[in-house]
């Protein structure tokens, strides 16, 4: 694994910093056709090229705006990155009607998390598992602090799959809200090691959440959760334990 950023990855990350500039109209000599057609041959769906194209068309960007959106998805392609996440923050700020230049950078630092994040995952990054990618990737963007994102995976990649990628999850979220990590550690090792870090503690966030309005703080929350994942129990015992109803997080009953 490994823990600071390759040659490699710092080239391509100088590369985008040279590649945005400030203002659509730098996006470079190739035509918005051009990258519409490059965007679609990498992968990026047509619906997206289409709505790029159509606000040109309208008169709400233009060509170089649209060529400036259009950049940091074919780079994101070529350094094999989950492009979803991506498209849906330009068609997001297309619709808010956000200038340009304010969606190419909202778009570079999602590209910089990323990188941040493959850089830490095992394995060639073609590999990766796209979904621990993404999770940890909007984490790190919306909040989450990168260094619980790395401790995360130097002490539980080994981890089966699924779990790890709940993990992952709960990493991403319980970050976001500002829970400690010290104490998420105390949950996943629990999870982890009694082998109960089923995929519904993904919603582990809510009843945070629910526990904090309630007065509760963090570190009974993640003892209760702990025990409960020590015993094998599910999200729904969790919620019993904390004095709450059995009533599922998600909207469904929980068994317990």
């Amino acid at each position: 694994m490994n823990r600071r950023y390759s040659l490699q990855t710092l080239a391509l990350l100088l590369v985008l910093c040279l590649s945005f500039p400030a203002r659509p109209a730098g996006a470079g000599d190739a035509s918005l056709s051009t990258l519409a057609d490059r965007a679609r041959e990498c992968g990026v769906y047509s619906e997206t090229v289409d709505r790029v194209r159509s606000s040109v068309a309208a008169g709400d960007l233009s060509e170089a705006d649209g060529a400036s959106l259009l950049q940091p998805l074919i780079e994101a392609c070529g350094l094999k990155l989950p492009l979803a996440p991506l498209e849906d923050k330009l068609v997001e700020g297309l619709s808010k009607r956000v200038r340009p230049p304010l969606i190419v950078r909202a778009l570079q630092t999602r590209i910089a998390d990323y990188l941040f994040v493959a850089e830490l995952l095992p394995g060639p990054r073609a590999e990766i598992d796209p979904r621990v990618l993404v999770a940890l990737g909007e984490g790190v963007s919306k909040g989450a602090l990168r260094e619980d994102v790395k401790a995360y995976v130097d002490e539980f990649s080994g981890q089966p799959a699924d779990a790890f990628l709940t993990g992952a999850e709960m990493v991403s979220l319980l970050g976001q809200a500002k829970f400690d990590y010290g104490l998420t550690r105390k949950v996943l090792e629990a999870g982890f090691g009694a082998g109960s870090l089923t995929p519904e503690w993904r919603y582990f966030i809510r009843l945070v959440l629910i526990a904090r309005q309630r007065g509760l703080p963090d570190r009974d929350i993640a003892a209760g959760a702990a025990a409960v994942l020590a015993d094998g129990g599910t999200l729904g015992d969790a919620s019993i334990r904390l004095g709450f109803t059995s009533r599922s997080l998600t909207g469904r009953t929980l068994s317990h």
